[in-house]
């Protein structure tokens, strides 16, 4: 069963999903890769002022492809980035940012893990391949911020979706991981066919 998920989601629900569910979102949510991180992590460290308040949404690892028509922009890509490589900085944004929950690619790690169960929070993982697909369900880009600087796919965009998904649960505010899992099922699943 797919879950709809209506955004801002409340905390009891976001810890109520479980590793495996399925999960189509619809609300504001905003991307970040590695420069964006950076930024919201100085920021978080040192009080700084941001030109966009991240409080409460979800972060999306993901660099969109984007075009201008007319005075707005349309999103022509939303496909997922690596998470692994945000590892280092999510817990501290999230805390300070009271992030509710991250979507991505590939998993994180065991850091944020622990974060995860701490806050009741919980990582969905988007299918990669699929930027095109993603981008029909971008109801509104509501902002766009370091642009100039950061360049399109590192840029932060504020976005609006509709019905985006479907998003698998794969670790979740009990600690459970589907990706750990799944390596360590293929890892013994080899030990047992180099067996005699």
């Amino acid at each position: 069963m797919i879950r709809r998920i209506e955004l801002p989601a409340p905390p009891a629900q976001v810890a109520a999903w479980r590793a495996g569910d399925l999960i189509r979102l619809s609300g504001v949510v905003f991307t970040a890769r590695d420069l964006a991180h950076r930024r919201l992590f100085e920021a978080a460290k040192h009080g700084l002022e941001l030109p966009f308040d991240p409080t409460g949404l979800p972060i999306f690892h993901c660099g969109p492809l984007a075009r201008r028509d007319d005075s707005r922009w349309m999103i022509a890509g939303l496909g997922p980035t690596s998470s692994a490589r945000m590892e280092a900085t999510t817990p501290t944004i999230m805390a300070h940012f009271a992030t509710p929950f991250l979507i991505g690619k590939g998993g994180m790690g065991e850091t944020t893990r622990r974060a995860l169960v701490e806050r009741g929070s919980a990582y969905l993982a988007a299918v990669g391949g699929t930027g095109a697909l993603g981008a029909r369900a971008v109801a509104e880009v509501q902002d766009v911020v370091w642009l100039e600087d950061l360049g399109m796919p590192d840029a932060v965009w504020v976005l609006r979706l509709d019905d985006y998904g479907p998003l698998v649960v794969s670790m979740d505010s009990r600690g459970r991981d589907l990706h750990e899992e799944t390596a360590r099922a293929a890892q013994e699943r080899l030990v047992d066919a180099d067996r005699p």
